[in-house]
């Protein structure tokens, strides 16, 4: 299976927008449900900073499920009698590992609503919580990345979580499944850790599995098979359980993000690191890690999503040790489709949806709508609930992707090469088969106004750049190379705008760049209004 090409990526992504155009007067827009604490239906209403019982937990995760209600008409109606449900949470942490706060993994309580809707609700047979943490199991052998409680090793079946994160929830997952175990005894509860569940061939050796062409897309990656593991391959139904918080790298992370934990950590982990550092190294894509969520999701997408928005963290996706890291919101977050519930997410966090990488991935390859306007939010207002999240320094948008390029600067760009480069960076040898001193590169935005912002540069070489025929920066860079290195005000007239860059390979390194336009704020948000085109 070959990898998809940003030309196919984007052909992809037409098609299925213009199947959406087609059909959309017969199509129901994708339902999202959005439940904060505050909502009048609850049988308890409490203010967006209370702490949480369990009771009112379980109100909203099922206010929200009511009505993020799937095609099928509920989600206990889309689950078939018999099936083998799985619950992914994200538990990447467990409480004494120094990554962790509260806000760094799923609620508890959430959890235990999700498990007891399904098993109260649902005629499914069985009923799997599945997670791939940062810790090794009771029964493996190696001795580093353990986490101990009392002097007793544990791991995320038996830690007890106590009363103070989430009250309400029980203490340990063990005791958790027991319980319904005594209060469903026709249903089977059980518990799989991802981080060993790795697919085998018959030698028993890991086998790497080619990624699934959906839409006709396959991997974004550089490499195209992956290690995954038997049970969300296999299972009947995924329900995805994520916490809503914000990425250094991707910018936010719940539905597509929460699959890192079905990498399993036994193949993809180094000595003494146990964690999918492999993972990041085989599968990143100028240096993002949206390909390897994007192809990770396409082995088995998931059936239904709950978001825990409770509490969530700031500025990074672990704890930085900052006073005002863990933000509370207590809302809850609820729908089928996967691309569309993670753009309520994205808003929720202050990002636009169409800044994150992995949303294209996952809408090119049918998963869903990353359009707010082609999605129904039932239950609370998104604009009253969204706010500014602390984004990473690191943060910057999705850079452009189509250019015209040519060796000849100077020679009209209406017969340049047209070029669509597989990641942020434009890549000029790749882009022209061959290297050369010189390079240029053309694309178009178009703006709905007069709009002010920055051209964010990442350059290997030197670069003069031109807008709209008017020289704006000239730069050389010879050191590390990375997106958003040389920043410039810029300004844009209604209509078409055309930027024209001509770059020089310096020494022996390679030509290479990245373009991205970013806001007025210049926090690495892109710049509303503003459309590149070629």
């Amino acid at each position: 299976m070959s990898r998809v090409s940003r030309r196919k990526f984007v052909l992809a992504s037409s098609q299925a927008a213009a199947a959406a155009a087609l059909f959309g007067a017969a199509q129901a827009k994708p339902r999202i449900g959005l439940v904060q604490s505050t909502h009048k239906r609850l049988a308890k209403p409490l203010s967006a900073d209370h702490p949480l019982d369990y009771e009112t937990v379980r109100d909203m995760v099922w206010k929200a499920i009511e009505y993020g209600r799937p095609r099928a008409g509920s989600l206990e109606a889309k689950i078939k009698p018999g099936s083998w449900v799985v619950i992914k949470p994200n538990i990447v942490y467990l409480k004494p590992q120094p990554g962790y706060r509260p806000g760094d993994i799923t609620d508890l309580r959430v959890t235990r609503a999700v498990l007891e809707y399904v098993a109260s609700k649902s005629r499914a047979g069985r009923i799997t919580i599945a997670e791939g943490g940062s810790y090794r199991s009771l029964g493996d052998p190696l001795k580093d990345n353990v986490v101990t409680q009392g002097g007793e090793r544990v791991d995320a079946t038996n830690f007890d979580w106590g009363t103070e994160d989430f009250p309400g929830a029980g203490g340990t997952l063990d005791g958790m499944l027991q319980d319904f175990r005594k209060a469903h005894p026709g249903k089977k509860f059980d518990y799989v850790d991802l981080s060993y569940d790795v697919v085998r061939d018959a030698a028993g050796n890991p086998l790497r599995v080619a990624v699934p062409r959906l839409n006709g897309v396959g991997s974004f990656s550089n490499r195209q098979e992956y290690f995954i593991t038997n049970t969300i391959r296999n299972c009947d139904f995924l329900l995805n359980v994520p916490v809503m918080k914000v990425h250094e790298n991707c910018g936010t992370t719940a539905c597509f993000k929460n699959y890192v934990g079905t990498a399993p950590r036994c193949v993809y982990g180094r000595p003494n690191i146990f964690w999918n550092a492999e993972l990041h190294d085989q599968h990143s894509v100028d240096t993002r890690i949206d390909p390897f969520i994007a192809d990770l999701a396409a082995y088995h997408p998931p059936d239904y999503n709950v978001v825990d928005g409770i509490r969530g963290l700031q500025s990074t996706e672990h704890n930085n040790r900052q006073p005002d890291q863990m933000v509370r919101s207590n809302l809850i977050v609820a729908g089928e489709d996967t691309v569309a519930a993670d753009a309520v997410v994205a808003k929720l966090l202050g990002f636009q949806p169409a800044d994150i990488d992995f949303l294209h991935m996952g809408a090119a390859r049918g998963l869903g709508t990353m359009e707010l306007s082609g999605i129904e939010i039932a239950g609370d207002e998104l604009d009253r609930l969204s706010r500014q999240w602390a984004k990473p320094r690191s943060w910057y948008a999705r850079a452009n992707r189509d250019w015209l390029v040519s060796r000849d600067p100077d020679s009209n760009p209406s017969g340049w090469k047209r070029h669509t480069s597989f990641g942020d960076t434009l890549y000029f040898a790749k882009a022209l088969d061959g290297t050369g001193p010189v390079y240029a590169a053309a694309a178009k935005v178009r703006a709905s106004g007069n709009l002010k912002g920055y051209l964010w540069l990442g350059l290997t070489g030197k670069v003069a750049v031109t807008l709209n025929g008017q020289q704006i920066m000239t730069e050389e860079n010879v050191t590390r190379y990375r997106v958003g290195q040389f920043q410039k005000a810029v300004e844009l007239r209604p209509g078409e705008n055309q930027l024209l860059f001509r770059v020089e390979a310096v020494g022996d390194r390679p030509a290479q760049m990245a373009a991205v336009l970013i806001g007025p704020a210049n926090n690495g948000d892109s710049l509303e209004g503003a459309r590149w085109t070629v």
